[in-house]
């Protein structure tokens, strides 16, 4: 089998840090590399029968197999630290050729010698191997005497790309390609993909059901012209050639085709907005940071370096009432796309519809003012195999669309949608950039063999980067893209006395969020089912992205190496409860009541900005980060206001002799005796 590499999405336009090379291969083959990837953390969790990888399929790693993760540990300052591990098998860490530590079976029982590592990079090198039956589970820790042990962060490592691997993540790239872009929708396989497929070949396009209800005709034709024109990467391809002339017509057939379609139940006209209503709507915009993914409505040139999906068109896009009731449920037509739900109120959505109306300035391609006939228009719908992507629509007699099988025995740079060529025949026109042309191509050399594995970790890192989550939070050494664009929109607040006086809007930085979080919780945040808010003072919210909210909890924990069905018990020390109490108090203790709320108990101080809410604390946070958390809070959130209490692991308070881990876990206990209450 070839070799291969994972990608993070952004690879081709940053350069590769904070992450390692890995390669992936049979217990019983350990020369012959499987698969390749890059990984920000030495960390896997995968049950029997779970593809370890896009490229390594469950049936292969059924008898065990051995990842290897290669790159430099960067450190700042010489340090003497004791190495330990996590998980189940066998794992062997080397640093500069030297070996470290070496366990199997049930691996954190051993812990290193102390080992002395001066400051700069070091060659790292971690090999382990699964059970026998293909489960993996391991993870990376340090620890010193100035701080506790802690996993190993992503921040600690680096790795350059050799040539195999770079090769490889242009396959990577184009395997996700091929399943955003919707292509198997069209070449459809001759066999079952598999019964657990990478999870966005199961997503669908939006859903046309009665779009005659709540979509402009015009908007329909200048859409079916040029998609990409009104949406710069948009994955609907372009369906008509527009140098040819019947082309024209065929549009404005299917425009009043698609118009047709409806049941009578538009959504009523709202009344005319004041500028009252239009100027809160504008406020709601730039306090919902709506600036991180859109373009204002009056900005008719699309953000392409950011990749913003421009507003300037909604006013002809939807009809009177269409747009208030797609803020209310988005994804109540496409469950799969990319914009959340805000669970907006009605004030909300009725202000931030009448000011994406008001301001907008639609700028829609010209195209030929043809009479739509919707008759011809049901035939050129079903000539075009729309239906594939979008249910509900007509089928041709006779399907002329090339099996997956057929498609991958040919070569994809000479003909077909990801050709180059302008002589591409019936084939749409995908308005790929180069880049990606060429990751299709590279991929297409693969097979389709690598579509049936659900490679659950890698698919919510892919996510993080789809769905956005990078626009709104920080990761690493990577800042959210809202960072430098909010204030753009800050003068839509200028109205509102002291609304850009507010000191601290910030987001949860999301390097350990995997760690961080239960994935319970995780999902209950993600899916908005969750009701009590921990940060209910900020003006930003988390929206909800229900469809995606199982993966991205279960993927993002195996990210860092955890069972993301982990039990968690614990028993409260109930001699730890009052010293734990006082601690958290302000005359006893590191005064933390006084920035957090705690139960009915409020913050005693009158900030601008305050701290995050300590009930559901044990409900929320796993332990060991929450041992991070206090140990340095800046190690976790660059710029945090949350001070560090006990630097080098020494408190200031006398309770538990001093010593900063026995005060932190009476914290931590107490906190579990309110949660219970």
């Amino acid at each position: 089998m070839k070799s291969f590499a994972l990608p993070y999405l952004l690879i081709f336009a940053l350069p590769l840090s904070a992450q390692l090379q890995t390669s992936f291969t049979l217990l019983d083959a350990p020369d012959q590399v499987l698969d390749r990837r890059v990984d920000r953390l030495p960390a896997i969790f995968l049950k029997a029968g779970e593809a370890p990888s896009a490229f390594f399929p469950a049936a292969s790693a059924a008898k065990g197999f051995r990842s290897t993760w290669t790159g430099k540990l960067k450190l700042a300052k010489r340090q003497r630290l004791i190495f330990s591990f996590e998980g189940q098998g066998e794992a062997t860490l080397l640093i500069d050729g030297k070996e470290i530590l070496t366990e199997s079976g049930t691996l954190g029982t051993a812990r290193s010698k102390q080992t002395r590592i001066n400051p700069g990079e070091h060659e790292i090198l971690i090999k382990y191997s699964s059970s026998a039956d293909g489960a993996a589970h391991f993870r990376l820790f340090w620890e010193e005497r100035g701080f506790p042990r802690q996993s190993v962060p992503p921040s600690a490592f680096s790795s350059t790309t050799d040539e195999p691997t770079s090769a490889a993540l242009l396959q990577r790239r184009g395997r996700e390609l091929f399943a955003t872009q919707h292509c198997s929708k069209c070449h459809q396989s001759e066999s079952s993909i598999g019964a657990d497929p990478m999870q966005e070949i199961n997503e669908i396009a939006p859903l046309l059901i009665n779009p005659g209800d709540r979509l402009n005709e015009t908007w329909l034709r200048a859409w079916l012209a040029e998609p990409h024109t009104l949406r710069p990467g948009t994955t609907m391809p372009q369906l008509f050639d527009m140098k040819k002339p019947e082309s024209a017509q065929q549009i404005a057939d299917l425009a009043a085709f698609l118009g047709s379609m409806n049941a009578g139940s538009a959504a009523p006209a709202e009344p005319a907005a004041d500028e009252a209503t239009i100027l809160a709507g504008g406020a709601h915009f730039h306090k919902l940071g709506c600036a991180a993914c859109h373009t204002a409505p009056s900005q008719a040139t699309p953000d392409l370096e950011n990749k913003r999906i421009p507003l300037n068109n909604v006013a002809a896009k939807f009809k009177p009432g269409a747009l208030n009731a797609f803020l209310k449920d988005p994804s109540a037509y496409a469950p799969h796309r990319g914009m959340p739900n805000f669970q907006l109120n009605d004030e909300e959505r009725r202000s931030l519809a009448a000011f994406l109306t008001a301001k907008s300035t639609p700028k829609l391609p010209a195209v030929a003012e043809l009479k739509g006939d919707a008759a011809r228009g049901k035939e050129v719908a079903a000539a075009h195999h729309c239906f594939y992507c979008h249910a509900g629509l007509p089928t041709p007699s006779a399907l002329t669309v090339p099996s997956m099988q057929k498609i991958f025995a040919a070569d994809w740079s000479k003909s077909g949608c990801v050709s180059a060529s302008e002589e591409k025949g019936k084939a749409p026109a995908l308005h790929l950039a180069e880049a990606d042309r060429q990751a299709l191509i590279a991929f297409s050399q693969t097979g389709t063999g690598s579509l049936a594995n659900n490679d659950k970790a890698e698919a919510a890192d892919r996510k993080f980067h789809s769905l956005r989550c990078d626009a709104c939070h920080s990761r690493d050494a990577m800042p959210a893209l809202l960072d430098r664009t909010h204030s753009e929109t800050q003068n839509l607040t200028a109205h509102i006395p002291g609304a850009n006086e507010k000191v601290d809007q910030s987001r949860p930085h999301m390097s350990f969020i995997g760690e961080m979080l239960r994935a319970s919780y995780m999902q209950s945040v993600i899916s908005g089912s969750l009701t009590t808010k921990p940060r209910p003072w900020l003006d930003m919210r988390m929206p909800a992205f229900s469809s995606h909210a199982a993966s991205l909890a279960d993927g993002f924990a195996r990210l860092h190496g955890i069972n993301p069905n982990e039990k968690i018990t614990s028993t409260i020390d109930q001699a730890l409860l009052p010293i734990g109490k006082d601690l958290l108090s302000a005359d006893k203790g590191f005064g933390c009541t006084t920035c957090h709320g705690l139960g009915d108990t409020k913050p005693t101080a009158a900030f601008e900005v305050q701290g995050i809410y300590l009930e559901h604390i044990s409900a929320r946070l796993r332990r060991e980060w929450f041992n991070r958390w206090m140990d340095n809070p800046a190690s976790v959130t660059p710029g945090t206001k949350m001070p560090q209490y006990a630097p080098n692991g020494k408190s200031p308070n006398p309770a538990l002799d001093g010593k900063a881990e026995d005060q932190f876990n009476a914290i931590w206990h107490y906190l579990q005796s309110v949660e219970k209450k």
